[in-house]
């Protein structure tokens, strides 16, 4: 009875056991069940017959449910925690990924340091910010609604974490000079408005900013439907019985 163990898959994950759990427990449940077939097949059962002996022999969804939702230690941390998985993990993975490519360069000898700012490394880096402020947000937010996705998680923090990280990276701009290299925010002096070290206060930038947030954070769920779709495609349909 494929669609049972489907059945009880979808509420496990729903309740927040961890896939890893999960697959384990519907594994040993398919072994036990095709023993139990095995067994009444033996006896001369008929096939449809011994299905059913097999699965009254296993218990109820219910009871089998039941067994895996007593225990929260099998909870998974995304279950337990989606506002710091799913609603800060990609906007902090995409802040600190720079200060980590920062904390790399430091350990560089002057030299090296000094030749990162030759106009022969300035396209490089040039590519190196747009990827980091144009598509590294748009893969996060795809990651970010995937997982969520497969864990069952219905909580909008992936949705908010995704655009979270859209509209940062959307209203920021990097730019690179021989001999400077920069990041400039029109988000940035209207959180902070008590001072004007952040720059000018631009609605028109923030405007744009927020257009491309908006762009990028529709890419993301794009980008996970397809990879839904492909996924689902791949997936081998349970043969009846």
């Amino acid at each position: 009875m494929p669609h049972r163990f489907e059945s009880l898959r979808e509420r496990l994950l729903r309740a927040g056991v961890a896939p890893r759990h999960v697959e384990r427990y519907l594994r040993e449940l398919r072994d036990h069940h095709e023993d139990g077939v095995r067994a009444e097949l033996a006896r001369g059962a008929p096939l449809a017959a011994a299905h059913d002996a097999a699965w009254a022999r296993l218990g109820t969804e219910e009871s089998l449910a039941q067994g895996m939702l007593t225990r929260p230690e099998l909870r998974s941390t995304a279950a337990r925690f989606p506002v710091l998985v799913f609603g800060l993990g990609p906007a902090l993975t995409w802040i600190g990924a720079p200060i980590a490519l920062a904390a790399v360069l430091s350990l560089l000898p002057e030299a090296g340091r000094r030749a990162m700012l030759e106009a022969v490394f300035i396209e490089a880096f040039r590519a190196l910010c747009f990827v980091y402020t144009r598509l590294l947000p748009v893969l996060l937010g795809s990651m970010a609604l995937e997982v969520a996705a497969r864990r069952r998680v219905r909580a909008p923090w992936p949705l908010v974490g995704a655009g979270v990280v859209s509209v940062l990276a959307g209203t920021v701009t990097m730019y690179a000079f021989p001999g400077q290299l920069g990041v400039t925010s029109s988000l940035l002096p209207w959180l902070v408005p008590f001072t004007d070290n952040l720059g000018p206060r631009d609605v028109m930038a923030l405007g744009e900013g927020l257009l491309r947030a908006a762009c990028m954070l529709a890419v993301s769920l794009i980008v996970q439907r397809l990879i839904r779709r492909l996924g689902s495609a791949d997936t081998p349909r349970p043969a009846a019985g």
